[in-house]
């Protein structure tokens, strides 16, 4: 039985998928820059466990939304006197680029969120119906005191919400209430719709997406841990409302953050690491063991030399490889089976290596492993030799 932990329920949850397909969405770039190791991260993260997924029988069905309407990329167009479309499709290129270089093939599709306004408008038109949304200050907002569960995911309290400064404006009935739809700011691009010319705020640009490509319900949201609030809490809150469904997301499972020198990579700080030129370095081989070193869950300080220590435990994958037969020995195929309970245990990545290095020394000392279940831990894993 695979376990995940499940942000939602606060602890690690059986996963029974509805389906044998695992629908599984990944909150996915704002296409404004190149991609850092924060973002590696997580998209390697969701690959292993779809990897191991497809392992265990199923098949994988995985969202990626990309962000093209956002401040950030228009600004980044402004600055470089560009159409906000050619920035965004340029970064969505290099990011499509990346998944590539590091390995990542289970991504299934990408959903710009251009390609959505006129769905947004039509969910953001019955919230309105609905008397769950209203206007003020020429803005449409989310009215969370007809959520009764507006909280639960991020496990705050009414009082506790009311202490965020989130989507300030005048006439707002509640400090917590969500925008939908922006009249009120001026980026400079803006699109028509019912409620007048502006843009279509990120919380249900994300919830369109899910909404129009996975239905009523899903079995997996995923993303970093700094999302939680109050990106996924506006998503599912407006997906319970859209949807009629009481939990239309089976498992919210969140990433750490990869931090550099104790704090958030940020261009602004100067400790940004980017991700290709890691792999032009080092290879996606050793970033992912370096990756996976440290559990998903955990925030980890990026720290360069772990990742050039991890060509030691790559050598000696190399070197099993060479020493693979036809068949596997009892020892050898009990440790295979711990390998894949490890990644079963809400994908306990650090166990599942401990456990493959320990293979690889049992092999070079002359113990048995088959080339096919050799071939296996490594795709899972992403390794390619």
């Amino acid at each position: 039985m695979i376990t995940l932990f499940n942000s939602f329920s606060s602890n690690k949850d059986n996963f029974e998928p509805t389906e044998k397909t695992i629908k599984i969405f990944i909150c996915g770039p704002t296409v404004y820059d190149f991609t850092h190791v924060g973002h590696a991260r997580i998209f390697l993260t969701y690959d292993l466990l779809c990897r191991h997924l497809n392992e265990r029988g199923y098949d994988t069905d995985v969202l990626v939304n990309m962000t093209d309407i956002n401040q950030n990329v228009f600004n980044k167009a402004k600055s470089e006197s560009q159409n906000y479309h050619t920035i965004a499709m340029f970064y969505a290129n290099k990011f499509a680029e990346d998944l590539v270089m590091l390995n990542v093939k289970s991504v299934n599709r990408l959903a710009y969120v251009s390609d959505y306004v006129h769905y947004i408008e039509n969910h953001i038109s019955k919230l309105l119906d609905d008397n769950v949304a209203y206007y003020a200050n020429g803005n449409v907002y989310l009215d969370t005191s007809k959520v009764k569960t507006y909280g639960v995911l991020s496990k705050q309290s009414h009082d506790q919400l009311q202490l965020h400064r989130l989507d300030i404006g005048p006439n707002k009935k509640r400090q917590e209430d969500i925008m939908l739809w922006n009249c009120s700011e001026n980026f400079d691009f803006t699109w028509p719709s019912k409620f007048g010319e502006g843009i279509p705020w990120w919380h249900m640009q994300d919830t369109t997406v899910a909404l129009e490509n996975f239905g009523t319900s899903y079995d997996i949201h995923g993303g970093a841990r700094e999302l939680l609030y109050p990106h996924h809490e506006s998503h599912l809150a407006q997906y319970e409302l859209l949807s009629g469904s009481k939990n239309p997301v089976k498992v919210w499972m969140h990433v750490g953050l990869v931090l550099s020198g104790g704090e958030k990579m940020s261009k602004s700080l100067g400790n940004v690491m980017w991700s290709q030129e890691l792999v032009k370095k080092y290879g996606q081989n050793l970033l992912r063991l370096y990756l996976f070193s440290k559990h998903y869950r955990e925030d980890m300080n990026f720290d360069e030399k772990q990742i050039a220590e991890k060509k030691l435990l790559m050598e000696k994958i190399r070197v099993a490889d060479l020493k693979t037969t036809e068949k596997t020995d009892g020892e050898i195929f009990k440790l295979v089976e711990n390998f894949l309970a490890a990644l079963d245990d809400d994908l306990n990545s650090p166990r599942a290596l401990e456990i493959f290095e320990n293979i690889c020394s049992k092999i070079i000392s002359g113990n048995s492993i088959s080339s096919q279940d050799f071939e296996r831990i490594c795709r899972v894993l992403g390794i390619k030799i």
